[in-house]
């Protein structure tokens, strides 16, 4: 009897052992063939392929716009790359040029590599920002915001502007109701008391009702947008009457002229004889 039950135990342990097994051996060829291991980089991280999507570089010298513009393609690259969160300061700071190269060097050498490396990508932004916006920069900014309006049915142009500068000095439409004010302020006035009946609670609802106020006051010649139709008919009508006008005062201008020209003149003796004629 005593040899039986190591046996069986054995048995047991074996069959135990088997279905343990069993059960891990999926997860870890999953894991594995989804790029796992401490030897394995995650996928899409390398700088290869970052670099191949042909990032744009900055130099720091372009101006608040433009830094703009750095981020937004900057973040279209990660998103192709599939760059991760950890390594997007890395790779977004690889394409640093002059001024910005020096300034992230001196930054490194201030926090130490590691601990800069470590940013996250909208810390990173932060620093950029404060960087090459500075206080200067930002108040011109800030003026051209308040100032900034709808020049006639240029309503593209205008909400275009108005979304660079919000994200540039985004205390100036928090909240957001603030914006929707700020936004409508600017618009013309044939289509502000129309936009502001409409009581918009979104920004996006309210750029959509006046991009299309604005093509409907385009359309009917109450606002004028450059190379529109509307504006060169009119434009092609009114410069056909200047000319028909000017070509019909040359047309009398030149028979006065060839009147003139061919009535023959009266003698003086004749004229006087006239006189006498009919004093008599």
């Amino acid at each position: 009897m005593s040899s039986r039950r190591p046996r069986n135990s054995s048995r047991k342990i074996a069959s135990i052992v088997a279905r343990e097994v069993a059960a891990v051996i999926p997860t870890l060829l999953n894991h594995l063939n989804n790029g796992g291991g401490a030897n394995t980089p995650p996928l899409g991280c390398s700088f290869k392929k970052f670099s191949s999507c042909n990032p744009t570089k900055f130099n720091g010298t372009e101006g608040a716009t433009s830094l703009l513009q750095w981020f937004e393609s900057t973040e279209n690259t990660f998103l192709n790359s599939e760059c991760p969160d950890n390594l997007k300061v890395r790779h977004a700071a690889s394409v640093l040029q002059k001024r910005a190269l020096t300034w992230w060097n001196g930054e490194k050498r201030t926090r130490g590599v590691d601990a800069a490396m470590t940013l996250s990508w909208d810390q990173f932004k932060d620093l950029m920002t404060k960087e090459f916006c500075p206080r200067n920069e930002i108040k011109k900014l800030e003026a051209e915001f308040w100032d900034l309006a709808q020049e006639g049915g240029e309503n593209l142009a205008y909400t275009n502007r108005f979304h660079e500068l919000s994200l540039l000095v985004p205390h100036l439409i928090t909240p957001l109701s603030r914006a929707i004010e700020k936004y409508i302020g600017g618009l013309p006035m044939q289509i502000q008391d129309t936009v502001w009946g409409s009581n918009p609670t979104t920004l996006e609802d309210t750029i959509r009702l006046a991009a299309q106020l604005t093509d409907n006051h385009v359309k009917n010649g109450t606002l004028v947008r450059k190379g529109s139709k509307k504006n060169t008919e009119m434009s092609t009508s009114r410069s056909d009457q200047e000319d028909k006008s000017e070509s019909s005062s040359k047309k009398r201008k030149a028979k006065a002229l060839n009147y003139a020209a061919v009535t023959p003149a009266v003698p003086v003796s004749q004229v006087s004889s006239c006189c006498s004629s009919s004093l008599s």
